[in-house]
């Protein structure tokens, strides 16, 4: 369905009419106001006394709803590594209602600045039943899998043990156990 819409000016070169099309069409296509285009293009670049009638055809909204926009939300608290010391410092977060591990994985491992191993990225696993969590890094490296084990014990307790300490001590993950895999493989750390 297209909705058009009309300007009125007083201008009678067909030359202003394209060009003001060619200008508003952008804009009107991403929903800016007519009113508003017209208002600054007409006021900035056709003349006062110029009359212009154009019809823009505009496709209407899609029906489609952004699930990201109206998904619901929780807070949580995930932790992180303070600078050189080894701690782990608590942070507040907002994670989806509906998968809140992979949401707080998903802060943990981009907000790790340590040692790079070639993690490409990673696939979360939760078993409500079990209560356990998966975390299974896909690892590039001449290493493969190993590549994680042979992190140094700080880079390990930045990454991994920033993970397991924010699953199993907040309630809102519901995690008893988590699991570290690379290129599917389980890794003792």
């Amino acid at each position: 369905m297209q909705t058009k819409y009309s300007a009125k000016n007083t201008a009678t070169d067909i030359g202003l009419q394209k060009a003001f099309a060619s200008i508003a069409r952008p804009w009107a296509a991403l929903g800016a106001p007519l009113a508003a285009i017209a208002s600054f293009v007409i006021g900035s670049s056709l003349p006062a006394s110029a009359e212009t009638a154009i019809e823009i055809p505009v496709q209407a909204a899609a029906t489609e709803i952004d699930s990201s926009l109206t998904r619901d939300y929780t807070s949580a608290v995930i932790y992180l590594p303070t600078g050189q010391d080894q701690r782990l410092e608590a942070h507040s977060a907002v994670v989806a209602a509906d998968q809140p591990v992979e949401g707080a994985v998903s802060q943990i491992v981009d907000a790790y600045e340590g040692q790079d191993v070639g993690i490409q990225s990673y696939a979360v696993d939760v078993d409500p039943v079990a209560h356990d969590a998966a975390i299974d890094f896909k690892v590039e490296s001449p290493r493969g899998s190993r590549a994680l084990e042979s992190l140094s014990s700080a880079n390990q307790y930045a990454l991994l043990e920033a993970i397991r300490a924010t699953l199993l001590t907040e309630p809102v993950y519901d995690v008893d156990e988590v699991i570290f895999k690379a290129n599917g493989r389980e890794i003792d750390i």
